[in-house]
């Protein structure tokens, strides 16, 4: 499961005044020098979340009440194991799948990851008995596996929106030429941990026929919870030398977030698109890096991302039109009944 996401935001924190250094996944961004005490790094921590992260208002988060309740168990001769103790119980209040805190320079210690897919085993999906209703099998680099389902039924596991957004033209074109004459297609988003927007949007922009709004996106630039810049409207519209316009259908689960939520939400402005599976794991925003005094490093979720309708769905997720939760009793039989129900779509 992939937990980092690259920023598509970038001209947005240029515009914010914000230093930033880019890495694969995420940006830090370099705060003033502070005291290393634990009750200094409990501040900072409390304080750049307040400052930053943006979806307290949707989310109804009370994050004074949640200073006051964990602040007191703060001393300056607590060890790192219990500082880390308080500090998680305060980050579960956001129940984020985008948040974590990794205490680096103490190995001893485990690092911390928010939100349901940290403390839910997800046992809905398996590879290997997707792979045995393959009747041929392609790949194209590192993350496109596609194939045939049946003679008239094409496949396509999204594992990532990863690599560079120019891989993806020549990509998708030998993909969809593949695909150009079949029925339908199933695209499996089931594992797919995200990568960066802009990827997303174009892989979904190769199955449009229309332009319309996907979903938008304000980053945080206040000290209040509501401050937001700009809105930003990202768009589905057709994208690329070709597209393919026959019925799709994509499979979710709670492990499909982050970029490939927005995919999601893209996908769902083609009228050829049905969702099939479980509900998305529910983190749309983009996020930034950041290091406490003491060198631990922690991720905060900076947007406020709104589907079409314009509702945040950040610890929500995307429930699909069609729900069908595979039990693992049955993908230990062999049977994939979420995989089973797209061909069906597809076929009838």
């Amino acid at each position: 499961m992939k937990t980092k996401r690259l920023s598509t935001f970038l001209h947005l924190l240029i515009l914010a005044g914000l230093a930033a250094v880019e890495t694969s996944c995420t940006r830090q961004l370099i705060g003033p020098d502070a005291p290393n005490t634990p009750v200094a790094n409990f501040d900072q921590l409390w304080g750049e979340y307040d400052r930053m992260y943006g979806a307290f208002e949707p989310k109804k988060i009370d994050w004074q009440a949640a200073y006051q309740k964990y602040r007191p168990l703060v001393r300056d001769n607590m060890s790192d194991a219990e500082l880390l103790k308080v500090m998680t119980q305060l980050l579960d209040v956001l129940d984020d799948n985008h948040v974590y805190l990794r205490p680096t320079t103490n190995t001893n210690l485990p690092w911390y990851a928010g939100g349901i897919l940290a403390r839910t085993q997800v046992v809905d999906y398996d590879g290997g008995v997707v792979k045995k209703y393959l009747i041929e099998t392609k790949t194209y680099g590192n993350d496109l596996i596609y194939g045939k389902l049946a003679p008239t039924v094409g496949y396509l596991l999204l594992k990532g929106f990863e690599n560079n957004i120019a891989y993806y033209p020549n990509a998708m074109d030998s993909v969809l030429a593949y695909m150009k004459e079949l029925k339908g297609v199933v695209i499996d988003l089931r594992d797919n941990g995200g990568g960066e927007d802009r990827v997303a949007q174009y892989v979904a922009n190769r199955f449009a026929t229309e332009k319309h709004v996907s979903f938008t996106a304000r980053l945080r630039n206040g000290p209040r919870h509501t401050d937001f810049g700009p809105e930003l409207r990202f768009y589905t519209q057709p994208e690329g030398r070709f597209q393919y316009t026959r019925p799709v259908v994509v499979l979710t689960n709670l492990t499909s977030y982050s970029s490939a939520e927005t995919f999601m939400l893209a996908m769902l402005q083609n009228k050829n698109v049905t969702q099939v599976g479980d509900v998305t794991g529910g983190a749309f925003s983009d996020a930034v890096e950041r290091e406490l005094p003491n060198g631990w490093s922690f991720r905060v979720p900076i947007a406020d991302v709104r589907d079409a309708s314009g509702k945040n769905r950040e610890g929500i997720g995307i429930t699909p039109k069609i729900v069908v939760k595979n039990k693992p009793e049955e993908l230990k039989a062999g049977r994939d009944k979420a995989l089973e129900k797209a061909i069906e779509l597809i076929l009838n």
